[in-house]
């Protein structure tokens, strides 16, 4: 399938359906707070509106300037708000922001999102396939 390509404040994303999971390439000339809730907020409609509980999500955006913990509450709720409570996430962030993209891991877990972090699309495609369950897919008692 050819990727769709989506257009947002600040941002374009290609999107493209996989076997099992939707794959989202998100670019634009500057990553703010309004362009990351923006694009959140579009990725977790087309997920709802394709049926999709998992995605797999490349950033290449360039590294935000004035990342601090405000920003991550901020662009973490935009993510449950957009439903990525119910959503698998696979994130790879292009230009590696490890340490900021780890903290906003570890806020977003703490907000019941499933979202893990790699370094390179394989093993985030990896994981998203065969890695461990959702939570809200294991049955009480197995």
């Amino acid at each position: 399938m050819t990727p769709q390509r989506l257009e947002g404040p600040g941002f374009t994303i290609e999107l493209e359906e996989r076997a099992g999971y939707l794959r989202a390439v998100v670019r634009g000339a500057e990553d703010t707070l309004a362009v990351s809730t923006a694009y959140w907020h579009r990725l977790g409609a087309e997920c709802r509106g394709r049926g999709a509980a998992a995605i797999l999500v490349l950033e290449d955006l360039p590294p935000w300037p004035d990342a601090d913990p405000e920003v991550f509450e901020a662009v973490t709720d935009a993510m449950a708000a957009a439903g990525f409570r119910d959503i698998r996430c696979a994130f790879v962030d292009l230009n590696e922001e490890v340490e900021a993209n780890e903290y906003g891991m570890i806020v977003g877990a703490d907000k019941g999102l499933t979202i893990m972090m790699f370094s390179n699309e394989s093993y985030a495609e990896r994981w998203l396939r065969f890695g461990s369950p959702h939570p809200t897919a294991i049955r009480p008692g197995a």
